[in-house]
């Protein structure tokens, strides 16, 4: 009598299996965390960067935790749910600790740091805590024990995973040291963007600075012009006291005596009530002053 001859699983049905046992997602999970970093580093920006770059931020790492805290004890959905929520608390860990070291916050380091925890957190499942384990009880045991509501879990998980990255999120708010705005730019008289030109001698070149106090209170302003490496051309210092948000307007005049090629520079110096100013930037261009009615 023959036999009717067995449904071999096809590619697709074995891949699943696979990706359904502890070896597998452990290794799906290391391979892709490598392949997307370094997919990130070749092709930053891109289209393919945000197809991997998404799973790699709000899944991947909190995957990682779920297997190694909540894999006996949640639903197939919930875990999906924890993942998402988990990977957002992970990465706002990472990111704090990378701004407190002094490794520093960037895209190299974030992707690093994302890789490496998400790898390690598959070595510690897999040798000191498996997503597998009873805690030392039978499995008839387990199975005689009433299992609680699972939707409570989750949305206490929830809860407790939302409190935690908004205290923490509040507390990146308040305590960041926040970019001056202070405004520095230089135009000539009729508000025009200056760059490398030629005047004829014995005219006269006017500029305005423009300033704006970004800071977070009262500042003492000074900018400084000065045609660098020359003795023929006077230098101007002009100082503001300027409020939180004002801005200021200083016009500087140039008589042009002297042929040549000269380089303009504007400095501003901020100062903070007692103490020492610092420079806060340099504004400059190159100009020539040459005599039109000779032949060059």
């Amino acid at each position: 009598m023959i036999s009717a001859p067995k449904n071999e699983p096809n590619p697709l049905e074995r891949l699943v299996r696979f990706l359904e046992t502890d070896n597998g997602q452990r290794l799906t999970v290391c391979l892709f965390s490598i392949i997307a970093t370094l997919l990130l580093l070749l092709f930053p920006g891109g289209s393919l960067a945000l197809v991997v770059g998404i799973p790699f931020v709000f899944f991947i790492p909190g995957f990682t935790v779920v297997r190694l805290f909540f894999w006996k004890t949640t639903t197939p959905e919930a875990k999906f749910v924890l993942s998402m929520a988990l990977s957002i608390l992970v990465v706002i860990f990472l990111a704090l600790f990378l701004v407190l070291t002094p490794i520093g916050l960037n895209s190299d380091s974030t992707r690093a740091s994302l890789m490496t925890f998400s790898i390690a957190a598959v070595a510690l499942e897999a040798f000191v805590l498996p997503a597998g384990r009873t805690g030392g009880a039978s499995t008839e045991q387990i199975q005689r024990v009433p299992k609680p509501l699972k939707t409570d879990k989750v949305v206490a998980g929830m809860l407790g995973t939302a409190l935690v990255v908004s205290a923490i999120s509040l507390g990146l708010i308040v305590t960041a040291e926040y970019p001056s705005r202070t405004f520095f730019a230089v135009t000539d008289e009729n508000g025009k963007v200056l760059t490398n030109f030629t005047l004829e001698v014995n005219t006269t070149l006017t500029v305005v600075l423009h300033m704006k106090n970004g800071e977070d209170g009262v500042r003492n302003f000074t900018v400084v012009g000065y045609v660098l490496d020359s003795l023929d051309y006077p230098s101007y210092s002009f100082s503001r006291v300027l409020q939180k948000g004002e801005e200021w307007n200083q016009t500087m005049s140039f008589e042009l005596v002297v042929k040549g090629y000269f380089r303009l520079d504007f400095d501003l110096y901020i100062q903070e009530q007692q103490l020492p100013p610092y420079k806060y930037g340099n504004l400059h261009f190159w100009f020539g002053v040459v005599d039109f009615s000779q032949p060059i």
